[in-house]
């Protein structure tokens, strides 16, 4: 059974199990979803990024990304999380989130990752937070906007043919 890690007023963060990476295959299959990625992920490669930032992270680091699931229904969402991530500054945890679009702009990516950052600076005991953020993904930008107190600008590989790239990094510090 799936560990509950964080509840909001409408979602349940649990970790996500090998059950739900159909679900979470359609998000990084769709080409919509994922248009701010270099590509879309087959089945196999979406199983091999939830091994890696959730499975094994989890057991690593102590979090990793987690199955986002509408609190009254149990519906599965999408996932968001605390994973490593390169930055300017180096490896960082970095809270990042994929919702199916049936699910988008309705708040949720907002309240799960709050959720996250007041659970890596309090309970987790962390001094830093970040988002890693395309700056053409607007959607994205408004929900780091609302969760981070700053923004910064770094480089780091990204491009599809492997060129560097410009990234806005928002950043909550503990105080």
């Amino acid at each position: 059974m799936a560990r509950d890690i964080l509840k909001t007023e409408r979602l349940t963060l649990r970790e996500i199990t090998p059950a739900d990476l159909p679900f979470l295959h359609r998000i990084f299959g769709d080409a919509e979803s994922m248009r701010y990625y270099p590509g879309i992920k087959s089945f196999d490669e979406t199983a091999r990024w939830f091994q890696r930032l959730a499975f094994d992270s989890y057991t690593s680091q102590g979090f990793g990304l987690w199955a986002v699931t509408d609190r009254q229904s149990g519906t599965l969402l999408g996932d968001c999380g605390i994973t490593l991530q390169e930055t300017s500054a180096g490896l960082e945890p970095e809270i990042g989130y994929h919702l199916w679009r049936d699910h988008w702009g309705k708040g949720y990516a907002i309240e799960a990752a709050a959720a996250c950052r007041d659970h890596a600076l309090q309970t987790l005991g962390l001094a830093r937070i970040v988002s890693i953020v395309r700056p053409d993904n607007i959607p994205s930008q408004r929900v780091a906007e609302r969760v981070h107190r700053r923004r910064e600008t770094f480089a780091k590989t990204g491009s599809p043919d492997g060129g560097m790239m410009e990234f806005y990094l928002y950043i909550t510090d503990r105080t």
